[in-house]
């Protein structure tokens, strides 16, 4: 294969089996901090409680798996429209039906009420002064809003498409930085949030290692990942006392790092003796996971009160690792019962707008 035929990049089990693994960091984090708040129960020690580099984790994915999935798009500004179509066909109609879903528990349910959301914007992933219907799906206005900058450096010609996502990137969050803005979920402080930085090292990792495969500097790499990751979530006081934009670069290194390692290792490896494998696919269920474990922690704690377990620590660590367990079998089951048939139908939606490839022009011509 030349270097002028640009290829797809083979399917990295490794860093789909790490997104299911992530996903369930996620559920617990978000059983702790349900545990601190409304039990005042500091679960396990808090370790899930205070560490929030879960988060960081999928934004430095996105980066890695959109560039290396769309780069060869670069310098086709008639790609990018499909690439929209189809990254909003992915995302929007889980979110969107699981979000109606919730509004109409909060309407049916009394005491809980859905005025205090905004529908629209959660409906459609925009940035809002509160938190969204379904609270997790913060973080999608950002991929929505990555992912808009991603087609339009992808519309460049393609040389220029890479450093101009990288330069953007590093543009906005240390004009932010500089002028003061504060990080935000919305106005200002969310266009210029460092969060844009771990989307931007996602795709810097996915560009240097790209068809590279290499065992010794992949095991480097994740070594170095793996002391990063360690010293990031035993030291969270002082990483949290930095500013917003440190901490974000930090978790940007230290995981576009592990992206690289991972792949690099990874494409040195025979297929049928790779061991790291996405056996219960929480990866491929990961989006569902995501949105959908709030319904179990909400019903979960709203049911059982600490004092029904006795007010013992250790029976109150073990429910709430039960509720982690029932959160994700029921994020697979949502995956499974639903996502998957929903991305069926819009698959074949999806199926009107083909992608242009270079020279289809050329070829028509002809």
């Amino acid at each position: 294969m030349t270097a002028s035929t640009p290829s797809r990049p083979m399917f990295l089990c490794g860093v789909q089996t790490l997104r299911g693994i992530f996903a369930v960091l996620v559920v617990c984090h978000h059983t702790a901090v349900h545990s601190v708040r409304l039990w005042s129960h500091d679960w396990l020690g808090g370790w899930f409680y205070h560490n929030t580099f879960r988060i960081d984790f999928f934004f430095v994915l996105s980066g890695f798996v959109l560039w290396a999935s769309h780069r060869v798009d670069a310098g086709q500004p008639a790609a990018t429209r499909s690439f929209l179509l189809r990254r909003g066909w992915r995302l929007y109609p889980l979110l969107m039906t699981l979000t109606l879903f919730k509004v109409l528990l909060l309407t049916c349910f009394p005491g809980r009420s859905s005025d205090s959301y905004q529908t629209i914007p959660s409906l459609l992933a925009l940035p809002q002064t509160s938190f969204p219907v379904i609270v997790a799906a913060w973080t999608l206005s950002f991929e929505m809003y990555f992912m808009i900058i991603l087609a339009a450096c992808l519309a460049l010609p393609a040389k220029a498409a890479f450093p101009s996502l990288v330069l953007v990137a590093v543009l906005l969050a240390v004009g932010g930085m500089l002028f003061d803005v504060r990080p935000a979920i919305h106005g200002l402080g969310f266009l210029t949030h460092p969060l844009i930085l771990e989307f931007a090292a996602g795709a810097v990792a996915a560009e240097c290692v790209r068809q590279r495969g290499s065992r010794v500097w992949g095991m480097l790499l994740c070594a170095f990942a793996i002391v990063g990751l360690v010293v990031g979530s035993t030291q969270h006081l002082w990483l949290n006392s930095l500013a917003v934009i440190w901490q974000k670069s930090f978790w940007a290194v230290i995981f576009a790092v592990g992206f690289g390692g991972l792949a690099l290792f990874e494409r040195s490896c025979r297929p049928e003796r790779w061991w790291l494998q996405d056996h219960w696919r929480l990866g491929r269920a990961s989006y569902s996971i995501f949105l959908s474990h709030g319904f179990v922690l909400v019903f979960g704690f709203a049911v059982v009160k600490p004092q029904m377990l006795g007010g013992d620590p250790f029976w109150i660590n073990v429910f709430l690792l039960l509720l982690v367990a029932l959160s994700v079998l029921f994020g697979l089951a949502v995956y499974r019962y639903w996502e998957r048939p929903l991305l069926k139908f819009c698959k074949s939606l999806v199926a009107y707008f083909p992608p242009r490839r270079a020279g289809s022009d050329s070829h028509q011509k002809r």
